[in-house]
């Protein structure tokens, strides 16, 4: 049951790691039960500072800086990272099978350019490193 306070919607949920797919590029967490705690809000253009874009996004920011600082490892759903160290760290392990299905799959990485994990390109796979 979801819970609701101050304009948010908080919904959580313990997931068992060996019912995962390890072939996935799904990052999850090395622990065999791990928690899944989504924050579903709307940002609103009513003039009202708590309710703009602007305020939810550094909310979102301190919660993260918080979890960091207390040593809570935590992974963003769709995070936006702007360098391909950040994606590196938030894949962790996973980064080198990750990027070998990409050089695989995309090799010209024409795919998802909008995330910046991996600028287009004509090079081969051979002259591409994966760090």
């Amino acid at each position: 049951m979801p819970m609701i306070f101050l304009n948010v919607t908080a919904v959580g949920f313990f997931l068992i790691l060996c019912r995962w797919d390890q072939r996935s590029s799904v990052v999850t967490p090395d622990e065999d039960v791990f928690y899944l705690v989504a924050l579903l809000r709307s940002a609103l253009d009513n003039g009202e500072e708590t309710q703009s874009l602007e305020y939810l996004t550094d909310q979102n920011r301190k919660i993260l800086r918080f979890c960091d600082d207390a040593g809570i490892k935590v992974k963003q759903y769709l995070p936006h990272y702007t360098t391909r160290e950040e994606w590196m760290d938030h894949f962790g392990d996973k980064w080198d099978r990750f990027y070998q299905r990409k050089m695989e799959f995309d090799p010209r990485r024409i795919l998802a350019t909008g995330q910046r994990i991996f600028n287009p390109s004509s090079a081969s796979t051979s002259t591409v490193s994966p760090r």
